[in-house]
């Protein structure tokens, strides 16, 4: 029935929006970023980022301050311009939120923005790329979109398909570091415009309890709480799943 349907944009509706990078990494940020992007285990990322640094990769990687050096900000302004142009620097200086926060060092970054690979093997290469994407997008402009909404009819049917998400007017910082999972990103469409049909899954949802912890997930809650630093995450968690306090599963 789908295949024979004529599919028909109705109406769209835009609101202006912004969005800014988040700052460079910390230890806990590092952690459960790579947990999400990467599915690396918090004592995978630590072992690996501990081997970036040892080879001079990248900064020390114990840390919960968001700063960069005067040094680092330079370097970043000048490899975006050098790159991407002047529209799309933006110097900023970023705070921690956390009241305990010790800021000895700065943030995880790479120690030279010109290297856009380090690493000796491909789980080394992936980690370094993470960290050189968001240390180097916190010196970008904000991305421009249009939050939008999106009714579509369908010629055989009296529902509406409704589509959520934001069109893209300037990319700024996404141009390196995009792709959150909440991000849906729309191409330009007119009110009346009939789009080709390709492909559309039926799916039901429920509503579900809250999630149990994941690695991840336990460290923002520690970093929360004010338990521990950011040296203490890593075997915090190995130990309690050594001891059998938690169990860790895929379920």
């Amino acid at each position: 029935a789908c295949k024979s349907a004529e599919f028909k944009v109705v109406t769209i509706d835009q609101k202006p929006s912004k969005k800014s990078p988040s700052a460079p990494f910390t230890t806990s940020s590092l952690q459960q970023e790579a947990s999400r992007r990467l599915g690396f285990s918090v004592k995978q990322t630590m072992t690996l980022a501990q081997r970036l640094y040892e080879s001079g990769h990248i900064t020390y990687m114990r840390t919960d301050s968001t700063n960069l050096s005067s040094q680092a900000i330079k370097a970043a302004e000048s490899f975006i311009i050098g790159k991407f142009g002047k529209e799309y620097h933006q110097v900023r200086q970023y705070k921690t939120n956390n009241s305990s926060a010790q800021e000895a060092h700065e943030a995880i970054r790479p120690t030279d923005f010109n290297k856009l690979t380090a690493g000796v093997d491909e789980s080394q290469k992936k980690l370094y790329k993470l960290i050189w994407q968001r240390a180097l997008a916190s010196q970008m402009a904000q991305a421009i979109t249009d939050k939008t909404v999106i009714d579509i009819s369908i010629s055989n049917r009296s529902e509406l398909f409704k589509v959520k998400g934001e069109i893209l007017k300037f990319d700024g910082f996404m141009k390196v570091y995009g792709g959150a999972k909440d991000d849906v990103i729309l191409p330009n469409l007119q009110n009346d415009q009939v789009l080709e049909y390709q492909l559309i899954n039926a799916r039901e949802s429920f509503t579900k309890p809250p999630a149990r912890y994941s690695e991840a997930s336990l460290v923002k809650k520690l970093e929360d709480l004010g338990i521990g630093r950011p040296s203490t995450y890593a075997p915090t968690i190995s130990t309690i799943q050594a001891r059998e306090y938690v169990v860790k599963s895929d379920l």
